[in-house]
C-alpha cells in the first residue's frame, strides 16, 4: 500500500482550522505537512530557495483569510520552479480557489515580465522623486487663518482594502470619533472604507496593474491619492492635514506642500524597525527614505510612547515636534454588563473563572508565555481535581504563532478548557470581554525598550476587570500595581500563573482591581482626551483650528468641556 501524498500547507493569514479544512476537503487523501509562516518570512532568500527545493509532493497550498492579503500572488506562483510538488495552489478563507501547473508558465510568463518591467519603473522613478523631496525638505510652519473646515484625515495605505478588527482600525476610528466629540469638522481621505464616524468619507480606489511587489504599488498610489485628494478639496482648503504612517506612505508630506497646510504625523512606530526585526520586507532603502521624508515633513509628530518619542530625538527630531500621547478607549462603548449571555453562549459555568487575552498572536503580545502558563495551570488543575476554582481560558485574536498555540494548546480545546475564538467583529468584543474574570496581557521584552501603547490595554481597563499585565514600557506606568492591575515580569509564564491563581481565588481583590482601572481609563484614557491633548498641543504651537487668536482658541476648547463626564 502506497503512503500518502504530502501536501505542503501554509497558513499566511487566516485560521489553521480554516485552511486544514480547505486542504481535507480538496485533498482527502494527502499527509497534510504544515509550514511554518514564522521560519519562513525570517528566513534568508537563500534557506527560502532551500525550503522550497525539499518540498516534494501532491501540491504546496498558500491559504489567506481573503486573496487580497496576498500581496506576492504572482511570486508565489513561480515557486514552482523551485519546489517539486504537482500543483501551487492559491486559495482563501471565502472558497476561492487558485490552481497553477507547470504547463500554466507559458501563459504566465508574458505578464511576470510586464509586471516586473513596471515595478522597475516605478522603483526607479519613485527613488528619484523621493530624493528630491528629501534634499528640498520643508515643515509648514502653522495653521491657516483661512480655512473651510478643521481637518482632512488621510489614510493612504492601499493594501489594506477592508476595516478588518485590529489595533489600528481601532486607533482610526478612536481618533475620529474623538474629533467629531470635541466638536472638530472634517472630511476623511482612504484607500478603504473606514469608520469615519458621521464625517464624509472619500475612498480613494487603488488602481489594479500588473505587479510582482506590492511595494511598488504603494509608492506608486501616493502620487495617485495626493492628487486625488487635492482635486477633492478644490476650493476649500482644511486647517491642518492628520495622517497615519504607514510603510512607504508619503502622502500627507506630498499634500501638506501642495496645499501650504500643516501636517499631524501619527507615528506608532518606525516602519524600518519593523522591517529589520518583525516582518522582513523588500526595498528598505525606499522604505527608510519615505519614513525620513513623512518626519520632516510634519509639522507636530504624535507618539504613543515615551520610548518612541526618544527614539526620534535621537534621530534628529527636535522635542518640539512631539507629543507624546498614550492610545485610549471610548468607555461608553466598553462598558460591563453584556457578558452574562456570552458566558452562557461561550458554555461557561457561573462558578468557572474565565481567564480573558486579546490581541495579536505574534512574537511581542506574550502569546507564547501565556500558552506555557495556560499548561502548567491546566497540568496542576487536572492533577488536583477539585481544588480551587476552575480556570477556563479564552483567546481572541490571529497571527503568526497562531498555529503553534492551536498545536500546543490542542488537549484543552477538545476538553473545552480552552477556547480560541480567531478575529471577532469589534462590536462583539466588549461582550467577550465582559464574559471574563481576567484579563491578561503577558507583553514581553524586546531587544529596545517598550515602545508600544496596548489599544487592548485600555479597553480591558474600561471594562472594570481585573487585569494582569507585563511591568514593562508604557504599561508599567499606566497601571498601578494592586491598585489598577496584578503587574508580573515580563516573559516569565510562572509568575504570570501565580498571578492568575491568586486573582482566581480572591473575587474581592478582583472587584477592587477592576473597578479602580475603569476610573483611571474614564478619568485619563478616552479617546476624547487623546484628541484633546493633541488640538491642545497644535494651538500651543500656533496651528490651532480657529482663526489664530486666543479667544477662538479657548472657543474651540470650551466645546469639548464636559464631553468626558
Amino acid at each position: 500500500m502506497h503512503s500518502p501524498q504530502k501536501l505542503f500547507l501554509y497558513v499566511w493569514t487566516g485560521s489553521d482550522p480554516d485552511a486544514r479544512a480547505f486542504a481535507q476537503q480538496r485533498y482527502p487523501d494527502a499527509a497534510i505537512v504544515p509550514l511554518s509562516h514564522r521560519e519562513v518570512r525570517g528566513s534568508t532568500w537563500r534557506d527560502q530557495v532551500r525550503i522550497l527545493r525539499s518540498l516534494h509532493g501532491r501540491a504546496i497550498v498558500f491559504f489567506f483569510q481573503s486573496l487580497e492579503d496576498a500581496h506576492y500572488r504572482r511570486l508565489l506562483l513561480w515557486t514552482g520552479l523551485l519546489h517539486r510538488c504537482h500543483e501551487t495552489v492559491i486559495a482563501d478563507a471565502s472558497g476561492r480557489v487558485e490552481t497553477y501547473r507547470r504547463r500554466d508558465w507559458l501563459w504566465l510568463f508574458p505578464l511576470t515580465l510586464l509586471s516586473a518591467l513596471l515595478d522597475a519603473f516605478v522603483l526607479s522613478s519613485s527613488w528619484l522623486s523621493l530624493s528630491w523631496m528629501k534634499i528640498r525638505g520643508g515643515t509648514h510652519s502653522g495653521g491657516s487663518r483661512e480655512s473651510d473646515f478643521d481637518v482632512a484625515y488621510l489614510y493612504a495605505y492601499p493594501m489594506n482594502r477592508s476595516s478588518a478588527p485590529g489595533g489600528a482600525m481601532t486607533h482610526i476610528g478612536g481618533v475620529l470619533r474623538g474629533l467629531q466629540k470635541n466638536g472638530a469638522t472634517g472630511e476623511v481621505f482612504s484607500a478603504c472604507s473606514l469608520p469615519a464616524d458621521g464625517f464624509p468619507l472619500h475612498v480613494v480606489e487603488p488602481r489594479e496593474r500588473p505587479s510582482l511587489f506590492w511595494e511598488s504599488r504603494v509608492l506608486s498610489y501616493n502620487r495617485r491619492f495626493a492628487r486625488s485628494v487635492r482635486s477633492a478639496l478644490a476650493g476649500k482648503k482644511p486647517r491642518f492635514l492628520y495622517q497615519r504612517h504607514m510603510q512607504f506612505v508619503v502622502a500627507g508630506a506630498l499634500l501638506a506642500r501642495w496645499l501650504q497646510v500643516p501636517l499631524i504625523l501619527e507615528f506608532n512606530g518606525s516602519t524600518v524597525w519593523v522591517a529589520k526585526n518583525w516582518d522582513p520586507a523588500r526595498f528598505t532603502s525606499w522604505l527608510k527614505i519615505c519614513e525620513d521624508i513623512s518626519l520632516s515633513a510634519a509639522f507636530l509628530i504624535v507618539v504613543v510612547s515615551d520610548a518612541l518619542r526618544d527614539d526620534l530625538v535621537e534621530r534628529g527630531i527636535p522635542t518640539s515636534k512631539i507629543l507624546v500621547n498614550p492610545n485610549g478607549v471610548d468607555p461608553d462603548f466598553f462598558q460591563p454588563g453584556n457578558g452574562q449571555k456570552r458566558r452562557q453562549q461561550l458554555g461557561v459555568q457561573a462558578d468557572d473563572v474565565l481567564v480573558g487575552f486579546a490581541g495579536t498572536f505574534g512574537p511581542w503580545h506574550g502569546v507564547q508565555v501565556l500558552q506555557q502558563a495556560i499548561l502548567d495551570l491546566l497540568h496542576e488543575q487536572h492533577s488536583r481535581p477539585g481544588k480551587g476554582k476552575r480556570l477556563r481560558f479564552l483567546l481572541i485574536g490571529e497571527g503568526l504563532l497562531y498555529p503553534v498555540v492551536c498545536e500546543s494548546l490542542k488537549q484543552g480545546i477538545e476538553a473545552s478548557e480552552v477556547i480560541l475564538t480567531g478575529v471577532i467583529p469589534h462590536a462583539q468584543m466588549p461582550s467577550y470581554l465582559d464574559a471574563c474574570d481576567i484579563l491578561v496581557s503577558p507583553h514581553v521584552p524586546m531587544d529596545r525598550p517598550f515602545f508600544g501603547s496596548p489599544t487592548k490595554l485600555f479597553e480591558y481597563m474600561a471594562m472594570r476587570k481585573a487585569i494582569v499585565a507585563s511591568r514593562l514600557g508604557q504599561i508599567a506606568q499606566v497601571l498601578e500595581h494592586d491598585h489598577t492591575a496584578w503587574l508580573v515580569e515580563p516573559g516569565n509564564p510562572k509568575e504570570l500563573a501565580s498571578a492568575i491563581v491568586l486573582l482566581a481565588e480572591n473575587p474581592e481583590l478582583r472587584e477592587r482591581l477592576g473597578r479602580s482601572a475603569r476610573a483611571a481609563a474614564v478619568a485619563q484614557y478616552s479617546w476624547v482626551q487623546n484628541v484633546q491633548r493633541v488640538l491642545a498641543r497644535i494651538s500651543q504651537n500656533g496651528g490651532m483650528p480657529g482663526d489664530g487668536r486666543p479667544e477662538a482658541v479657548t472657543a474651540f476648547q470650551s466645546r469639548t468641556s464636559g464631553s468626558n463626564s
